[in-house]
């Protein structure tokens, strides 16, 4: 999606000719395309209203696509947070060094039925 596809009225946006429109549940890209769209409509658009330039409208309607709190009375703000936690590396180094251990188990038991 582009400039192109947006008409501007009196009565607002218009979104126009979508041949490129996707099924987001059913498409592993549909995440980054309408990030895409999005900020390549914010980049354009912020030439003439800045204040676009620093707004994260894709990411803020993903979010709410995914949490099923996408409504058409849904007020956006053009902002995202993340929430992502720091990943804890020693709690995943931990199972990480566990597996060896459980499968070496696993095949002792195996070995042990099967006699």
């Amino acid at each position: 999606m582009s400039e192109y596809n947006v008409l501007a009225g009196s009565d607002g946006l218009v979104i126009i000719d979508l041949p490129q429109a996707v099924d987001a549940a059913g498409n592993s890209s549909a995440r980054g395309m309408l990030v895409r769209d999005m900020d390549n409509l914010a980049a354009y658009f912020g030439r003439f209203a800045p204040e676009l330039l620093i707004t994260d409208y894709g990411r803020e309607i993903w979010s709410l696509h995914k949490r099923n709190k996408l409504h058409s009375d849904v007020t956006l703000t053009g902002t995202f947070e993340d929430g992502k936690k720091p990943v804890d590396v020693p709690s995943v180094m931990r199972v990480v060094d566990a597996v060896p251990k459980k499968e070496a188990v696993w095949q002792r038991y195996k070995r042990e039925i099967s006699e």
